[in-house]
């Protein structure tokens, strides 16, 4: 991208190849006639042609005449026209327009070489994609795979590494920069089945068009556009223009429209308007669509490398992106960009140059040509969409006044007119009948489904093999994962209600997989962006769901590539769960965990702790050790030591573990992350911070995806940094980034006294039964609290029972389970009977 300055003699501007005086730190576009009637600036006194040729400049809302700033735009939005605000003495004008012959003539160097290189590198990248089966079998005659060989390189050494050929067809892999500094040939081992000149009826996909019929055979590529349906109408009608124009030039060039099987406002319908932090329609309306269409060899995907029109000067984030991006929107897709590093006064140069059609929509004063309203647009865009294709622009207006009303809003139409629709989602707004509800993760997965949209077993075959068998209303059967099978059943416990179940499960990483399966079941539209993740052709979406299980290698990219498996589902999953509600403040601990010595330094000292030398941070650590302590209840509101924190000081040199016991047990019943761990994390279950992560941001949708982050990191500190994650085994390293909770089977009688007492208080009773504990919906207690068996428990109880300082009464014995407790004591009391 060359430097700009304003060009006086020509009304237009100049490039140079550095910094110059009157340099321009932002690229201008050119303005035409359409867009000064739109501004009714023939009414306000200006004088100007209706000609071909641009009259003035913009850079965002500042408009500049031969080098000057003469009037800037305010408060343009999709209801309200633009007020002009002219420079003082600007108020009439006459304008003649813009020399673009002369202005070319200026700058045909620095075009030539730019569009020169654009040539060559789309040259050279089709060449050395196109070559690559040759490459592949050179490569394959060295018995190496040098592509991983490369991939590994380029981890270790955090630098982009190249296949280049030497002497006697062998091969080597360099850093990328040096291949180039010494102009050898690199080679590429990535098969590629279709190459294609994307276009979108913008200026700059219709520049890279121009450039791939001067660079690549017209036989070896294809250009594709997506109809979006809402699509400008201009685009739609320069598409034609376009197709006709190189059909004439190059017969043999191929051109196809990719469109949905459905239209954009019934998607708008079913999920809801998109968002700018959910812009499903892309890939629903444009991306699905066309690589659908690309499939080849019997339903798989096709390797295809797009050259497309991305430019650096759009976004701060293109500006990071490299020519040549592999996997960037699809794993099967290689996106090569020519005019990366073009400004749009280049991209106008070009079409001025070879007389090209321009996008009427630009001459209308649109800033960048996509869809009629977008989450990410801008509020000039609207503006202009309105005045000029206000009857197209109505359906989708009309979709999203009517969300606004039904989510509440007070004044729609401002609230509209600033943009406050675009960054809030309204799936949870559509009128809709399908639910889902999560009643228990592990060792027993639990879900009730109402009224899915397809049969809950049409993705299963992504997770193993599987089989059922019918009788009436249940059918049972098992999924088979690896070398695990799992008891599984699905039963209509009401009319289009659905039991779905699957025992002894302990993987979370599974539970999680299993949990996409059902939201794609639930609320799946056949909206076939999960169909076009799938390598091996195994998956089809439309018009009905099926898996080739012969094709199906359980790769899962079907589930993995959204956040819930299934865009749809991650618009319209609303829980209705009774566990799903807003708790506290669930980052509360300034990311520090509980620590062993913090502990032991408090109970040392007690009060005078705060004001002794203790060493720690004021502002962060003081305050997380105090809400720890509180949550332990060692502490009151007034960070005074309580009757149990003296307990707990007094005993900790005899019972040291029975200390962390009741720590613990206090942390289950008032920490949000602790009881959301005893409760979600059962016996022998791995779990990694991702996985739990992912958990809490199903179950509590409103939280924030960095508070939830910080929840689980300050409970994995606490793990790792007290004696809760090694003695208590809660955190038994797995692998890398994985632990397993294990049972921890040395717990003390009298800890299992206190959580009973502390359990029956929060609910009011004294009468109890081993069974309440191990209840999925029991909430906490002392089963969920250290995960033991059972049978651990009942041993407990027995101890208890026979101890001389009776504080329970449990009958166990010839089938009975009863637990009574003494009326006349508190958990504390009960400890301090028992130790004495």
């Amino acid at each position: 991208m060359y430097k700009i300055t304003w060009d006086k003699e020509t009304g237009g501007v100049l490039l140079h190849s550095r910094i110059v005086e009157g340099t321009l730190g932002t690229s201008p576009r050119p303005v035409f006639w359409e867009e000064l009637d739109l501004l009714k600036l023939n009414e306000l006194g200006w004088k100007y042609p209706h000609c071909e040729e641009p009259l003035l400049w913009a850079i965002n809302k500042q408009y500049w005449y031969r080098g000057e700033m003469v009037f800037e735009t305010k408060g343009a939005n999709i209801y309200d026209d633009a007020t002009v605000v002219f420079q003082k003495g600007m108020e009439t004008l006459k304008l003649k327009p813009i020399n673009v012959k002369k202005m070319l003539e200026n700058c045909k160097e620095y075009m030539f070489l730019l569009e020169s290189e654009a040539i060559e590198f789309i040259h050279e990248t089709f060449s050395q994609y196109a070559g690559a089966r040759k490459s592949v079998q050179n490569v394959a005659a060295n018995q190496l795979d040098y592509e991983a060989l490369a991939a590994r390189a380029e981890k270790k050494s955090k630098t982009k590494m190249a296949i280049v050929k030497e002497d006697c067809d062998s091969f080597e892999i360099v850093p990328l920069d040096k291949a180039k500094e010494q102009g050898r040939k690199i080679y590429q081992t990535t098969k590629i089945d279709k190459f294609l000149a994307s276009f979108s009826g913008g200026k700059d996909s219709q520049v890279v068009l121009d450039l791939c019929t001067r660079a690549i055979p017209s036989t070896d590529f294809e250009v594709i556009y997506s109809d979006t349906g809402y699509e400008l109408p201009p685009s739609l009608c320069l598409y034609k223009d376009v197709q006709k124009h190189y059909k004439e030039l190059y017969p043999d060039l191929k051109f196809s429209v990719a469109r949905n099987h459905e239209s954009v406002l019934n998607y708008w319908d079913k999920i809801g308007t998109p968002s700018d932090s959910h812009r499903w329609c892309c890939a629903v309306m444009k991306t699905a669509p066309l690589y659908r269409m690309l499939k080849v060899d019997n339903n798989k995907q096709a390797r295809v490398l797009t050259f497309d029109g991305v430019r650096a000067e759009e976004s701060t984030r293109r500006s990071n992106y490299g020519r040549i991006g592999k996997g960037v929107k699809h794993d099967t897709v290689i996106n090569a960009r020519p005019i990366l590093n073009w400004s749009s006064v280049e991209i106008f140069f070009y079409l001025w140059k070879y007389n090209l059609p321009i996008n009427p929509a630009y001459r209308q004063g649109m800033t960048r040509v996509g869809c009629l309203i977008c989450p990410f647009g801008n509020e000039w865009n609207e503006m202009v969409a309105r005045v000029h294709y206000k009857d197209n622009l109505a359906p989708f207006l009309q979709r999203v006044e009517k969300m606004s009303i039904k989510a509440g809003v007070k004044d729609n139409k401002e609230y509209i007119a600033e943009g406050g629709w675009k960054r809030r989602a309204s799936g949870n707004l559509i009128d809709r009948d399908s639910y889902i509800e999560f009643k228990s993760s592990t060792p027993t997965f639990l879900a009730l489904v109402t009224n899915p949209k397809i049969p809950l077993e049409s993705f299963m075959p992504t997770l193993g093999e599987y089989s059922l068998v019918t009788n009436g209303k249940e059918r049972k059967g098992d999924l088979k994962i690896k070398d695990k099978i799992y008891d599984l059943t699905i039963k209509e416990v009401k009319d289009h209600i659905f039991e779905f179940k699957i025992d002894n499960i302990f993987d979370i990483q599974l539970v999680g997989q299993i949990k996409k399966v059902l939201f794609k079941s639930t609320y799946c539209i056949h909206c076939e962006t999960c169909e076009v993740e799938c390598p091996t052709g195994a998956l089809s979406v439309h018009p009905k769901v099926t898996i080739d299980k012969a094709k199906c290698v359980h790769c899962q990219k079907c589930l993995d590539f959204h956040e819930k498996g299934c865009i749809a589902a991650n618009s319209l999953y609303v829980t209705t769960g009774g566990n799903m509600t807003k708790q506290a403040n669930i980052d509360r601990y300034k990311n520090f965990g509980l620590k062993e010595e913090w502990v032991e330094s408090y109970l040392i000292e007690r009060d005078d702790f705060w004001s002794s030398n203790h060493g720690l941070n004021e502002t962060y650590q003081i305050p997380s050790l105090k809400s720890w302590l509180k949550d332990a209840e060692i502490i009151d509101d007034k960070n005074r030591i309580t009757e149990l924190g003296n307990f707990l000081a007094d005993n900790r040199m005899d019972y040291p573990d029975l200390v962390w016991e009741i720590i613990w047990i206090n942390l289950s019943h008032n920490s949000f992350i602790i009881n959301w761990f005893n409760c979600n994390i059962s016996a022998n279950s791995s779990y990694s911070s991702k996985a739990m992560e992912g958990m809490i941001r199903e179950q509590y949708p409103s939280y924030k995806e960095k508070t939830i982050h910080n929840a689980v990191y300050q409970l994995q500190r606490t793990l790792k940094e007290s004696p809760i994650g090694s003695m208590f085994h809660q955190m038994e390293p797995e692998g890398k980034d994985t632990y397993v909770r294990m049972a921890y089977e040395d717990i003390s009688p009298e800890a299992i006294a206190y959580s009973i007492y502390k359990y029956a208080k929060g609910k009011g009773i004294y009468s109890l039964r081993v069974a309440d504990f191990y209840n999925q919906e029991s909430g906490t207690g002392i089963a969920k609290e250290f995960a033991i068996s059972k049978s651990l428990m009942e041993k407990g109880l027995r101890s208890l029972n026979s101890n001389n300082n009776r504080v329970i009464v449990a009958e166990l014995n010839m089938g009975l389970d009863s637990i009574t407790l003494r009326e006349d004591l508190t958990p504390l009391s009960c400890l301090q009977m028992l130790i004495g």
